[in-house]
């Protein structure tokens, strides 16, 4: 991997998109317990017939894109729709030229997204609200779900089936990848802090020390999904405390620590790129404002109807 020439196969873009009263403390309980009392008691009753833990899976959510009934979201906190890079402008839109086009009754539950060239324009969803972005101690979820097979169905170069970033690739950007070569090929997750924070002599850093994880297990297939998941806890802190962790079909891969994962998003559009140079199929892509636990990860991959049944 070589800073010089990663513009050009990997991911940047041009920015351009743009409760209440505190709880009194209870005789003989404490503030939190309490607040956590009334919280349990809200997903209950606002949430009627869901358990306590569907229930705050559905609260943390904040953007979901089934591709069941088209490319816009089924739920999401900001703009819903598909957009397409053009001469490096935002569309509306899937502007592919069919390239990357919607699969009918191939995806988890329904339809999938498809992508059939390396070269197709760039897809994304604008991240305003839909990937939550905070100041301070940020943390949060992504996951989404992927069939392809990276020895026969991925072109030479790397691939990143999701990258999340107001920059490029190595400046304040998570992002997933496959490695440009390889057999098997690794598939790593990367959480890149502000460029000048972890890369302070902006030097050409090698893999080995740079912010990247890679899998330990390669369960990608053409025949059968794989979901990806990753987290990232404590970041914005202004400490070396930050950790992101990949999850592939719901068992940690990895994890990235001891970095001081600040993030300087604050007045910047940032966006959730998918498909970079990807071939394969993609489905089910959702984001949530906290960083969700094994158990709620292996629910979500144990059952594929998990996060379309949050929204019936």
């Amino acid at each position: 991997m070589h800073f010089h020439n990663r513009a050009e196969t990997r991911g940047f873009f041009m920015p351009g998109l743009a409760v209440g009263q505190a709880l009194g403390q209870a005789p003989q309980m404490s503030p939190s317990f309490h607040l956590r009392l009334v919280i349990a008691f809200c997903l209950f009753t606002v949430m009627p017939g869901m358990s306590a833990s569907d229930a705050s899976l559905k609260t943390a959510l904040t953007f979901y894109a089934s591709f069941d009934k088209g490319t816009d979201a089924d739920l999401a906190k900001g703009d819903k729709r598909l957009h397409t890079l053009v001469d490096k402008q935002p569309k509306a839109g899937n502007h592919t030229e069919n390239m990357t086009r919607l699969a009918k009754g191939k995806g988890l539950n329904g339809d999938a997204l498809l992508f059939t060239k390396r070269n197709a324009k760039w897809l994304f969803y604008d991240g305003a609200k839909n990937f939550e972005f905070k100041n301070k101690d940020w943390s949060g979820t992504l996951s989404f779900w992927m069939k392809v097979d990276p020895i026969n169905e991925l072109d030479p170069g790397y691939v990143d089936p999701i990258q999340v970033t107001p920059f490029t690739w190595n400046n304040a950007s998570f992002f997933v990848d496959f490695d440009k070569g390889g057999n098997p090929r690794s598939f790593r997750l990367g959480a890149f802090a502000d460029k000048p924070v972890w890369n302070p002599e902006n030097k050409d850093v090698r893999e080995a020390q740079r912010p990247l994880v890679p899998a330990k297990s390669s369960p990608f297939s053409k025949d059968k999904w794989t979901h990806v998941a990753f987290t990232w806890e404590r970041f914005n802190t202004g400490k070396k405390d930050g950790v992101s962790t990949l999850y592939l079909n719901g068992k940690k891969e990895g994890s990235i620590t001891g970095w001081n994962q600040q993030f300087s998003w604050a007045g910047k559009s940032h966006r959730i790129l998918i498909g970079l140079n990807y071939m394969g199929l993609f489905d089910d892509l959702a984001c949530f404002n906290r960083a969700l636990s094994v158990n709620e990860l292996r629910s979500i991959h144990g059952d594929k109807s998990a996060l379309d049944n949050l929204l019936k």
